[in-house]
Order: C-alpha cells, then structure tokens, then sequence
C-alpha cells in the first residue's frame, strides 16, 4: 500500500471514530424524548378514558304520566314531586366500553337500600330503572339526592347526582294495622293499639262496638277487654267494631278499621292467611312469619312440612310459626340465577282439625365473599406478573430504541465522510497526474465501504421499526394491564365486606377473566418478537454494552 493509499485509509477511520463519538455524548436525550412521549400518549389515553362516560336522562314519569325533561347540567338533575306520587326514571350510560355501575344516596355509601323505591340496571343495554313512592317520612324531609357513578376499566369515571325534591302534602290518617274477624272460646283478653301514618299533626280516635270492653284511649286507640264466658249466656255471639282516626285540625280526613269478635263454643280448624313468594339471598339469615292463625283464640296448632324435604339450612319453629333460613353460596349454581323450592304446610289444632298451604322459596345467587377475594388474589398474582414482564421488556426496548437512534447518527456522518471522501478524491486526481494511480486504489475502498453502509443501514433501518412498533405494543398493553391491576387492587385493600358481595366486583372479575386469553396471546406474541430482536447479533453486542 503506497503513502496516499495510507492516508485516505487513516482520514476515513478518523471520520468514522469522530461520529461514533458524537453520538455517545447525544446519547442522554434520546432516553428523555422517549420517556417523555410515553408520558404524553399515557396522559391523552386517560384523558379520552375520562371523556367517554356520560349519564343521560331518557323519561321521567310521575303519576304514568311523562314529564318534560329540562336542559340541566351534566352531572346533576332536579326532580320535584309531592308525597305518594309514583315516579319513574329511565336513564342511559353512554359509553363505548363496559363500565360498571354503582350507587348510594344522600352521598351516604352505607345508604344503598330504599325501601319504597326499587333500582334495576342492565348490563347489556346500559339502561337504568328507578321506580319510587316518597312516604310522610321522607317528604318531612323534603329531600333525596341519588348519587350515581359509572367506571370503565380504563380508569375513566362519570358521577351524576339525582335530586329528587318532595313536598309534604296533608294526608289523611292510615291505619297500618288493621284487625281481621276472630273467633274465641273460654277466657281470653283483647289487646290492640293501631298503628297509624301521617299523624304527626294530631289525631284522635273514636270507637263504636256493642262489646263490653274494659277501656278504650282516644288518644292513642287502645282497646282492652277481658272477655268471660260466663258473662256471656250463649253459646255463640259476635262482636261488632268500627274505629274511626281523624285530623284534630281536620276532622274530614281519616280512616276506619271494621272487624269482628264473635265467641263460640264451636271448634275451627287453623286457617292461613295469604302467602307470596318468600326471596331470599345466598349467605344471609332469613326469617318468614307464617300467615297463620286458629279462630279458636285460646286453641293451640302445630304446623309441619307434609311435602317434600326442607332444603338443608331450614329450619322450621311450629311454636313462633316462623321459617329460619341460612342458605350457603351452595344453593343456586348458574350465576345470577336462583333456586326455587314449594313448601307444603300444614297446621293442625288440638282436635285434629287441620288446614294446609304453600309457600314458594326463591333463593337469589350471591357473590361469596371469601371466594371473591381468593379470586381477586390469584388474578392480581397473574397481574404483577404480566406488568413485571412487560416492565423488563419496556425497559430494554427503551434502551435499545435510544441507542438505535445513536446508530442512525453514526451511519449518517459515515455517510457524509464517504461523500466527502469522494470529492476530495476527485478534486486531487483531476490536479495530479501522479497521484492518480493512488486515488484509483482508494476508489475501491471508499466505494466498498459506500456499499457496506448502503446494505447495513438497510438492515438496521427495518430493525429500528421492528422495535418502534413493539415498543408502542409493549406500553399499549402496559397500561391496560396497569388499570385492571389498580381496580383489582382497591377491592383488595377494602375492610369493607359488602364490597365483595355486590355486582360491581362480578363484573370485573368477569371481564377480567374474560380478557385473561386475548391479554396473554398479545403477552405471547410481545415476548416472541421481544427474544426475535435481542437474538441479532447488532442487539446482543448493544445488550452486553449495557
């Protein structure tokens, strides 16, 4: 090799020693642009998450009758009705991924039970049921605010609070309580005090009978009265009573109660009042009254099951006429499903005389608590696994991508010192017949030198896209997996037990397990290309240099 040949070799190592230096001292902020666009993308996601969810009120009725629905705010509403009016609410969430929805009242989270008022929402369409009747109680207190909230599993949530405003009407007195015929043999004393609504005003009673009762309280309706059989000289008679409660300030506004006593020296058999279907939930104590009584007062009756065998956990008290019930998580297998069981009753006096009945169980599916959480654990143990290898391997691409970028500095200053190269091989062979022969054996380095680059920034071209484009797949199911963790983690550190029985931590745990299989194939597919790009020879020299 001749001394021009040397020299170019020398100057062209020199470029190339000079650009790889370059690009290690910009190294550092590549690292901070990529971190920083991952910030960005992260914060417009939950910012889309946070915009999507909306409640919208579709009809209000109050009395069947549609009320128009004003332009109000996005978050709350306004609805005014009077004392015993019906009101029908239907609303909507829109959303364009499942949420999950959940209420309370009066911003009270333990307050989740109306008990004149019956709440209903499907899933399905997104659509919301509200039926309510406001009572004297709750009109007294003029005011009910339904808080309600919907979250999707991208961590975006909505919150719309329903003001329901109710005016205090004057109602007439109602007895709750109201007596039934009876029959009665030998000594028996007659206690009854009326329960009334709606008295907070001032009410008196008044008493009309043709009995020869002991006392009567116009104040608070209390009727006493022994009755003897001795005083009474046949073998049957009956009783007559009317009971009137009224208004102090308002007279014309009351309420009556009509029975009758009758005493006999005849044997009746028991006879049961009407029974409805008795619903009950798994993992919960129940208790039913059975509509049960002999006309004969001072008769007693034992009542028994004469159909088919109790349902384990039930228990049957002839002597309080009571059914107990304690059904386990065990009872109804299909989810939100029930179990329906028809008891057979019979109650039969001392004389042998009997009457029967049925009654129809329905036992409602229930979330199990202890099961919910052992659940929750074993999906968030798979969670963490996923977000540790998805952290590893978001870090090395990071890694990898910024020293990419440092190559691609590197090619393009050898580039230019190629082209430079070129030119000042040109210049000096067009000047110096001599040194021409020298300038025709570097043409053939800096050429081949040319080639190599044009081939290896080819190659490493579609490697840096490689990993661009598993880097956005690598964060993108990051953060999906991120928010399942954190909606996951907060039922975990809840103390609260109900938070573990409600259809909110169903749904998550459902649609987690739902995704489990498309959330680990994209996991699969990730590390599969992950191993297929740190396998080159270019990324395993970068991995070892790190």
């Amino acid at each position: 090799m001749n001394i021009i040949s040397k020299f170019l070799l020398i100057i062209f190592l020199f470029l190339l020693f000079e650009t790889k230096s370059y690009s290690q001292a910009s190294g550092d902020s590549t690292e901070i642009t990529i971190d920083s666009i991952t910030t960005k993308v992260e914060i417009f996601q939950n910012k889309i998450s946070n915009s999507e969810i909306s409640f919208i009120i579709d009809q209000i009725k109050v009395n069947n009758e549609s009320i128009k629905i004003e332009p109000k705010n996005k978050q709350s509403y306004n609805v005014k009705l009077n004392e015993r009016d019906t009101l029908e609410i239907e609303l909507s969430i829109s959303s364009n991924n499942e949420i999950i929805f959940n209420y309370f009242f009066n911003d009270n989270q333990n307050y989740r039970v109306l008990n004149n008022g019956k709440i209903v929402y499907d899933k399905a369409s997104k659509k919301i049921y509200f039926d309510f009747i406001p009572n004297n109680t709750q009109a007294q207190n003029k005011f009910i605010t339904w808080n309600l909230f919907a979250n999707n599993l991208s961590r975006g949530i909505a919150k719309y609070n329903l003001t329901i405003e109710i005016t205090n009407l004057d109602y007439p007195p109602k007895i709750l309580n109201k007596q039934i015929d009876k029959i009665i043999r030998e000594k028996y004393i007659f206690d009854y005090i009326p329960i009334i609504s709606d008295g907070d005003d001032g009410v008196l009673f008044s008493l009309e009978t043709d009995a020869p009762i002991n006392e009567f309280n116009p104040i608070n309706g209390k009727i006493s009265w022994t009755i003897d059989p001795n005083e009474i000289k046949v073998l049957e008679k009956t009783f007559s009573f009317f009971m009137k409660v009224y208004k102090v300030n308002n007279p014309e506004k009351f309420d009556s109660d009509t029975f009758k006593i009758i005493y006999s020296e005849k044997n009746y058999a028991p006879v049961f009042g009407k029974t409805s279907k008795w619903i009950v939930e798994e993992g919960k104590y129940h208790e039913y009254k059975i509509p049960v009584e002999d006309p004969n007062v001072n008769d007693s009756f034992v009542i028994e099951n004469v159909g088919a065998q109790f349902p384990r956990d039930m228990i049957l008290d002839s002597k309080n006429k009571m059914i107990k019930f304690s059904p386990d998580y065990e009872h109804v297998t299909k989810s939100n499903g029930s179990q329906n069981y028809n008891l057979q009753l019979k109650a039969t006096d001392i004389s042998g005389l009997s009457s029967q009945n049925s009654l129809e169980v329905v036992v409602l599916n229930s979330l199990n608590p202890e099961k919910v959480q052992e659940k929750i654990n074993i999906l968030l143990k798979e969670l963490t696994n996923q977000q540790n290898k998805l952290d590893g391997i978001n870090e090395n691409l990071k890694w990898i991508e910024a020293k990419s970028k440092n190559n691609r500095k590197i090619r393009t200053f050898s580039a230019a010192a190629i082209t430079f190269l070129g030119g000042v091989v040109g210049v000096l062979a067009s000047n110096s017949e001599v040194s021409r022969k020298g300038f025709r054996l570097a043409g053939p380095i800096i050429g081949a030198s040319g080639a190599v680059l044009s081939v290896f920034n080819e190659v490493l071209s579609g490697e840096d896209n490689e990993i661009k484009n598993l880097l956005q797949e690598t964060i993108k199911l990051q953060s999906n997996v991120i928010a399942k963790y954190d909606r996951l983690k907060y039922f975990k550190d809840s103390k609260n037990n109900t938070d573990f029985e409600n259809q909110e931590v169903d749904l998550l745990i459902r649609t987690i397990e739902n995704d489990r299989e498309t959330l680990n194939k994209n996991l699969f597919t990730i590390s599969e290309n992950y191993k297929r790009i740190i396998s080159e020879k270019r990324i395993k020299n970068i991995l070892l240099k790190k």
